[in-house]
């Protein structure tokens, strides 16, 4: 009995210690798509057919790869006198999204421009020409406090994160 509460209040610290990290108000979530569901608007839409690729170009395969990497789906660089805001690693991912918004500090969301997939490569998710210029925005020095991302897959489910500066600056 005295081990059984020795782990649940270790559990419980855990979770709180998560809760408190900073990762989000909003953790990811997937199926239903009950985060960020009304980011957008699935009239008309229907979800794309789920056959493995082996490209990654399917929610089915990069659907659990986002989901383990939500703390990466953005992240701010101060550089130049400037905060730029990066979303690389959700463009990198981007062949099996039908869409992307983005909100800094809790502003209204907005769409996350996402060039297209390159099926005619071995990498259909490759940045290629002027496209790596799409995977960053800029703001006020300081300004940017934190991001939310709520991504569409094409099976039309939402996935989404909210990410405090503390937690996604780089070098």
């Amino acid at each position: 009995m005295k081990t059984s509460i020795i782990f649940l209040t270790l559990l419980l610290a855990a979770s709180s210690a998560q809760a408190q990290s900073g990762f989000g108000a909003s953790e990811v979530q997937s199926g239903e798509g009950t985060v960020g569901a009304d980011s957008f608007d699935l009239t008309g839409l229907a979800p794309d057919d789920q056959t493995p690729t082996g490209k990654f170009t399917t929610a089915a395969e990069v659907g659990p790869i986002l989901q383990m990497t939500k703390d990466s789906w953005s992240a701010v660089r101060e550089y130049d006198g400037q905060d730029l805001v990066y979303f690389t690693h959700v463009l990198s991912w981007r062949c099996g999204l039908k869409g992307a918004k983005f909100s800094i500090n809790e502003e209204p969301l907005q769409d996350l421009a996402m060039p297209e997939c390159h099926m005619k490569f071995k990498q259909p998710n490759a940045l290629i020409d002027e496209e790596p210029l799409l995977s960053y925005k800029r703001y006020a020095l300081g300004s940017v406090k934190s991001v939310r991302v709520d991504l569409l897959l094409d099976n039309l489910t939402v996935q989404s994160v909210t990410l405090l500066r503390e937690n996604m600056l780089i070098p």
